[in-house]
């Protein structure tokens, strides 16, 4: 099974009062990730319309690697200090391969 590219889907619970700043710091997030690492290939903010204080993100990039970098680089550090000082909770990241369709 191949895992390139790799698709990470983060979901968090956020605070009410939380949930503006936080999509702020998603878009911050997403904007660099695209723009400034090559192995980014798409990363989106979404949230369920039944339920505002889920927001889920999904990420793609080349392969682990390119995570990895992601993970390194100064706008994540922004993202996962704002994680903290909003008190948003990480419920769960997945990484997944793509199935289909096949490249």
């Amino acid at each position: 099974m191949t895992t390139s590219p790799l698709t990470i889907v983060a979901e968090f619970r956020i605070p009410a009062g939380n949930r503006a700043h936080f999509l702020e710091l998603c878009a911050y997030d997403s904007a660099h990730s695209v723009a400034d690492e090559k192995g980014c290939q798409r990363f989106e903010a979404i949230s369920p319309l039944d339920d505002p204080q889920t927001v889920i993100l999904v990420e793609v990039y080349d392969d682990e690697e390119a995570f990895e970098a992601h993970l390194a680089t100064p706008h994540f550090k922004v993202f996962e200090t704002g994680v903290k000082e909003l008190d948003a909770e990480l419920v769960s990241l997945r990484k997944a391969a793509r199935m289909a369709p096949v490249a």
